[in-house]
């Protein structure tokens, strides 16, 4: 770290820490305000509400019954105000004399609008009105209970504006790309960073150590939706500024459960599900012929050469055969148990959940045979069903209460968990592509291009145990003073497996494993976190306030590998001592960064909020000639307090906001370094050096800046709520890889700051309670967001980079988009009803066809309630758009080696098919082209459904209980599209396997998302 950053880093530590030490002397005898929060329309008592002391830096939340209490309150007069998520805010006025305890009440009415709502920053917890950008907001602990979550990505889908989860692959235990307002970067990640109770946690998207296709697993998956209270996105650098490096393409802050004062309240839970895969695979089709140097594949263009009569055509895929298909409806259980409660000195939360599930893949028919036979009916559970993940989840988390002034919050987590994958997507070595892809008939090899025995005979197994802890010291040395220090450490440790059985699995896939392999890596992925805050409230002037915040982060992140080979194992062993040959490697790669802002606020009259900050990095992987750069933040909020409670609208807000964020390069990327390398001297072998990375002493974290503006509205007597933002954000120095000329003495590449990325686009949010009587309740959730991706600049001299085949990354054009020569026309012009070279016209050059990433997405969720909520009815509906896809399964089964498509076989295929076929199988004299199997890649899912049975209290009290209920739900119900594939969503390429994985958008033999029935039984004690 540079001398200048460490002299600033330690100046602002010791600022901290003065502040923090100002005397108690100068306090007064304190008194306190104390009450009880309910619903205005039951008069139930409201648990987690958030009770704030207007003027200060004051939060507290409500209990199990509804009380909440400020200790430690100056004499003076008080605005207090009470929130919680879904009820309009009510503010009274409080008059607290020395010793003196003061009680007041709030009722709160129910409301979509939520301008008042606490929301978590990076100077503390704000109400939302404050803050000149948009937060997205999840009540991830509703969401949990009221639909079908099986993973963490589940509670984002369709619920923020600007936020897609991209869903890879159906296997279970397969991860997300996660996009926030569009892609920022050309060689980077686009991930957002996340957050669990202000511990930076890792989130790596691609967390496999071995190619099995192209799906992989997500470390963010880890977390257990049913600890988590509440999520919060931060959208992008205008709102991330203070979050500091890696927070460019937006944040995502996890709160987990808590404990309230109170007795002690057991939920326990149990549930029990299916997983399906009910989709009809595409059909082979194969030319058969009397003449046996074509039979069978005798195409239409043999036909049409006379070369081969076709006799018939055989249609046929094992996939769909009832006696052969080796997939089966899999099932999911979980069990889980969890307390809270606690006392006016602390409080806790401690939770205990085991989740089991197994996919859809299983050894049926002859192969479920063959292999019982093979093993005397001790067939391995892994390959009887190869998918399959168990998971084990503990947490436990307490607060508490020291004095008057100061607390203490313990975060803990940890995770045990045990997954096996087949090999999947993007591969002819698993079930979808030795069926879709086989390329035989029925009758040779049963129609598969490897059997399913083969398949599952590979074994690949991930063990993770990872700890999560956070301590958070929260002090209030005086009235208007907070201070935070909070230390996180998040540890995963992993291990990889992947397994050959000896003589068990195909020797022509396969023929070195064939003899026996076994490949092993353990990591070891390390953050550690440490996070000083102060901040300051003031009063300028009767109208106007003050808040200033200093704060400052240091970051370590590690990690280490190792990993170990064995090749030709002796039958029926799984060690790789003893194995003919062994190889072995390690690698171990850290980086650092620290930083510090500050952050002025000014308000008036709690109306106009006007906020501006500065912060400053420093990283390990930035170029030696780099140092730091200031980002700078600025925002405005003003707040029509005024409005007719009776008008059409009701609250008004107008925000802006502007601000700068960065992304660090690769932790070696900036290093120039060597590698051991045989050379030739005087006709003799002998040890040297090679460059193995060139490095670049000039290289800096990629800058984005945006600016975003918009407005929240309460319409119709706060019954709706409308949010709407528009943003625009820049990504300048975007990291570009050029190769190296040997003319400069070095071969290979280089990154440099070459690009500039934009996104710019609107995202709109209507909350509205259309109906609220006792006995029928209806409220809908509309979000949704448009956006344009383009990269403006690729840098002087760079060519267009071209990924895999189709996608390319082109000036003024989006990130990865899809690129090739058109088909211009095509005719029958013999009129024998086959389309043949010569009968289609391709364009010269390729050409853009569209976006690999949907520009259009719309959530959609509808709420209904029945006689005092005592059934409710939930759906999800989720719509992305304005995007393609390669339907690249489809033309690998014309142009991969064997033609058993329908457009080049089929006789009665349309002419259309015919010509895409033809133009990705035979092309011209230029090549091939791929734009026949470009299609759109829209789609509407009904993505949730649940109905929910709340007992009524005699019930529960019969069964021993205070509460119960029964939820009975689905995921991935229906699905509405244009695509001929069977599920636009999937991509063959995962999250992170390949080189273009970021953009990618092809579908290759891809694992369709699969569907959910699950039924869950809830009790309260």
């Amino acid at each position: 770290m540079k001398a200048g950053m460490r002299q600033s880093l330690l100046g602002a530590a010791l600022l901290c820490f003065g502040l923090v030490a100002a005397p108690d002397a100068v306090l007064a005898q304190q008194g306190s305000i104390t009450g009880l929060v309910t619903d205005e329309a039951t008069g139930d008592p409201l648990e987690a509400a958030r009770v704030v002391l207007v003027g200060s830096n004051r939060i507290e939340a409500t209990n199990r019954e509804g009380r909440y209490t400020f200790r430690n309150v100056g004499p003076g007069n008080y605005q207090v105000r009470a929130l919680r998520l879904g009820y309009n805010p009510e503010t009274d006025s409080a008059a607290v004399a020395p010793g003196e305890t003061v009680a007041l009440d709030f009722a709160l009415a129910p409301s979509p609008v939520q301008l008042d709502e606490i929301v978590t920053t990076a100077t503390g917890q704000q109400s939302r009105l404050e803050i000149g950008n948009s937060v997205s907001t999840i009540d991830a602990a509703r969401v949990a209970e009221e639909a079908p979550i099986t993973e963490f990505g589940n509670l984002l889908t369709g619920r923020a504006a600007g936020v897609q989860v991209l869903k890879s692959s159906g296997a279970t235990g397969t991860g997300s790309k996660i996009r926030i307002r569009g892609s920022n970067s050309v060689s980077l990640s686009n991930e957002p960073l996340y957050y669990v109770d202000g511990v930076r946690i890792d989130a790596t998207a691609d967390g496999y150590a071995y190619n099995i296709g192209g799906q992989s697993t997500s470390r963010i998956n880890d977390l257990n939706p049913d600890d988590i209270e509440n999520i919060e996105i931060v959208k992008g650098p205008s709102a991330a500024t203070l979050y500091g490096i890696q927070a460019a393409n937006g944040v995502v802050l996890i709160t987990t459960k808590r404990g309230a004062a109170g007795r002690s309240r057991w939920n326990v839970f149990v549930e029990q599900g299916a997983v399906e895969d009910n989709n009809t695979y595409r059909t082979n089709y194969f030319g058969r012929s009397d003449d046996v140097d074509f039979d069978p594949t005798c195409t239409l263009l043999n036909v049409a050469e006379g070369d081969c009569v076709q006799s018939r055509v055989d249609a046929y895929n094992p996939l769909n055969d009832p006696a052969q298909r080796p997939l089966q409806a899999g099932h999911r259980h979980q069990y889980g148990v969890n307390v809270a409660g606690g006392g006016e000195a602390a409080t806790y939360y401690v939770s205990a959940e085991y989740e089991g599930e197994v996919g859809v893949y299983r050894l049926r028919g002859f192969d479920l045979d063959s292999v019982r036979d093979a093993t005397f009916g001790n067939i391995p559970a892994e390959q009887l069903r190869p998918n399959e993940l168990d998971k084990l989840t503990l947490r436990a988390n307490g607060n508490a209460r020291l004095s008057s002034k100061a607390d203490l919050q313990l975060s803990l987590g940890y995770l045990t968990s045990q997954l096996h994958l087949p090999e999947n997507d993007n591969t002819l070595n698993s079930v979808i592509g030795s069926g879709d892809g086989a390329g035989v008939p029925q009758d040779i090899n049963r129609g598969w291009f490897l059997i399913p025995a083969e398949i599952y005979a590979e074994r690949n197994r991930q063990g993770i145990g990872r700890f999560t802890g956070g301590l958070t010291a929260n002090w209030l040395p005086l009235s208007w003073l907070t201070t935070r220090a909070t230390f996180g450490y998040d540890v995963t440790n992993r291990q990889d497996t992947q397994f050959w059985p000896t003589g068990e699995v195909s020797a022509v896939a396969y023929p070195l494993q064939n003899l026996g392999e076994i490949n092993i890596t353990r990591a070891q992925t390390s953050q550690l976190s440490l996070d000083l805050f102060t901040a300051a409230s003031y009063k300028v002037s009767s109208a106007w306030n003050g808040r200033t915040a200093v704060g400052g982060q240091f970051f370590r992140n590690l990690t280490t590998n190792s990993f170990a080979q064995g090749r030709g194992l002796s039958r029926g062993s799984e060690s790789i001592f003893g194995a003919a040959t062994t190889d072995a490697s390690d690698d171990y790669i850290e980086s650092r960064s620290a930083g510090g802002f500050v952050d002025q606020q000014m308000s008036w009259q709690n109306r106009l909020f006007l906020t501006a900050g500065l912060r400053l990095d420093d990283n390990s992987a930035f170029g030696q000639n780099f140092n730091t750069r200031p980002l700078p933040k600025l925002s405005a909020s003003w707040v029509a307090r005024d409005q007719p409670a009776a008008g059409v609208l009701n609250t008004f807000r107008l925000r802006a906001a502007y601000g700068q964020s960065t992304q660090q390069p690769g932790s070696i990327d900036a290093l120039r370094f060597y590698a051991q390398a045989a050379v030739r001297k005087d006709a003799a072998s002998a040890s040297g050096v090679s460059f193995a990375n060139l490095g670049n002493v000039d290289l800096k974290p990629e800058l984005s800046q945006e600016i975003e503006t918009g407005f929240d509205a309460g319409l119709f007597q706060n019954r709706v709520s409308l949010e709407a933002t528009f943003f625009y954000k820049q990504t300048r120095d975007a990291l570009i890889e050029r190769e190296i000329v040997p003319s400069l003495g070095a071969t290979g590449n280089q990154f440099f700051n070459l690009g500039q990325v934009s996104n710019q686009g609107i995202e709109l949010r209507l909350d509205s309670r259309i109906i609220d009587l006792p006995d029928f309740a209806w409220d809908l959730t509309v979000s949704g967001s448009l956006s344009r991706n383009r990269l403006n600049e690729l840098g002087e001299g760079v060519e267009p980079i071209t990924l895999g085949f189709i996608q390319r990354h082109v000036e003024d054009y989006p990130l990865g988009g899809i690129w090739d020569r058109p088909i211009l026309s095509f005719d029958d012009a013999n009129g024998n009803s086959i389309i043949e070279p010569g009968e289609y016209v391709l364009g010269d050059t390729a050409v853009f066809r569209g976006s690999a990433l949907p520009t259009r997405e719309v959530g959609v969720r509808t709420g209904f309630s029945f006689f005092r909520n005592l059934l409710g009815l939930v759906a999800l509906f989720d719509y992305r758009g304005g995007h393609w896809v390669e339907n690249s399964t489809d033309s690998f089964r014309c142009n991969g080696g064997v033609i058993y498509c329908r457009g080049l076989v089929d006789p009665t295929a349309p002419l259309d098919m015919q010509a895409n076929a033809a133009a990705a199988t035979y092309g011209d004299d230029a090549g091939v082209t791929e734009w026949g199997f470009f299609e759109p890649g829209w789609f509407i899912k009904l993505r949730e459904l649940s109905l929910t049975f709340n007992a009524p209290d005699r019930f529960a009290r019969a069964l021993g209980a205070s509460r119960a209920s029964l939820t009975l739900s689905g995921r991935n119900l229906w699905t509405v599209d244009d695509y001929s594939g069977i599920d636009p969503e999937v991509n063959g390429f995962g999250q992170g396997r390949e080189g273009g994985s970021n953009f990618a958008a092809t579908d290759f033999f891809s694992q369709p998302q699969v569907r959910h029935w699950v039924a869950r039984l809830n009790f309260g004690f």
